[in-house]
């Protein structure tokens, strides 16, 4: 049986689909929405040579306990670096689930002139007004990590009525947008549809509505980023923790202090709809376009060496401890 321990590669593509490589030949491959994985286990070195190895497909919120194990390890390595989670109720420990906190998914930041925690190590930590999310930025100053909460991920129809009643307090028709998985030759991607919302028809539904703390749970979520490349979520945040860091750095030249008052001179007018940022929104539970999942497995009969080198684009490796980003456009 493989375990965490034996993982001797993870790479996320592009799409966010993930691939976990075990030392003992096994490979798990995750989808882009992360509710589907596929498991290829090695051959048999005494079966025969034309026997095809053994594959494993299940659903990642009924993977059987066999797997378990696994699917909450690549889940939260994915978690960490996707740019929206996913978080089936079934492989979240209990002691990790929290009460239904809010519908609204809308944080205020503190304001420019507002003090910034240190915590241990000298990190710069900026929290939200209603301490629902944090930023910590790293001593380096070149990457950060984000703590915040986040509502478990529900059904379609259970979603989309969350998000109604955050948007739509009149629990009115309103055209959203789900992530859904698509392809493009033999590449998935996420791309985004429209979906016309319908009001609720059963009873079940209604009373979704009415008590949603009594169908919903959060759960704490932690993400790590890198400098270079900051969703606009945390780019207020980050800016405050990078200019408050560098203004108690006593050893800063002049040019650099008088270059970091002007820079704070421009923030301080900003309004309170540009302190407001929205936080990641965990993914549906199920993925309504499963038939589009696309798996990167070589085919075992080919004697090309090369076929074992990913072919799609690269958004992270994780090797022996060691996490490598790919970052695409201008690096500042």
């Amino acid at each position: 049986m493989e375990t965490t321990d034996c993982v001797s590669l993870m790479i996320m593509y592009e799409d966010e689909s993930v691939e976990v490589r075990y030392k003992n030949g096994t490979q798990l491959q995750l989808s882009p929405c992360g509710s589907e994985f596929m498991l290829l286990k090695p051959a048999d070195p005494h079966g025969h040579p034309l026997q095809p190895a053994e594959r494993v497909r299940q659903r990642t919120r009924f993977s059987t306990s066999k797997y378990k194990e696994l699917i909450v390890a690549v889940l939260t390595f994915r978690n960490k670096y996707a740019s929206r989670p996913y978080l089936p109720e079934a492989l979240i420990p209990v002691d990790h689930k929290k009460p239904f906190l809010s519908i609204e998914s809308d944080v205020m930041w503190p304001e420019w002139s507002s003090e910034v925690e240190v915590g241990p190590g000298g990190n710069a930590i900026v929290r939200s007004e209603d301490q629902r999310a944090s930023l910590m930025l790293s001593p380096s100053g070149e990457e950060f990590f984000v703590e915040f909460t986040c509502n478990i991920s529900r059904p379609q129809n259970q979603h989309q009525s969350m998000e109604s009643l955050s948007r739509n307090p009149d629990n009115r028709p309103s055209c959203m947008q789900q992530v859904i998985c698509d392809s493009t030759g033999n590449q998935s991607k996420r791309t985004r549809q429209p979906t016309q919302e319908r009001s609720c028809s059963r009873e079940g539904d209604c009373a979704a509505q009415q008590k949603p703390e009594q169908m919903y749970q959060s759960t704490t979520v932690v993400q790590h980023h890198s400098c270079c490349a900051v969703s606009p979520i945390w780019s207020y945040p980050l800016s405050l923790a990078q200019h408050r860091s560098k203004s108690k750095d006593a050893d800063a030249e002049e040019t650099s202090n008088s270059k970091q008052t002007d820079t704070g001179m421009n923030m301080s007018n900003k309004s309170l709809e540009e302190r407001r940022s929205q936080l990641p929104q965990a993914l549906p539970l199920a993925c309504s376009s499963p038939h589009w999942h696309r798996w990167k497995f070589k085919d075992p009969l080919s004697k090309e060496e090369d076929t074992d080198l990913p072919s799609e684009l690269v958004k992270l490796i994780w090797h022996q401890g060691v996490t490598y980003r790919i970052l695409s456009g201008v690096v500042p």
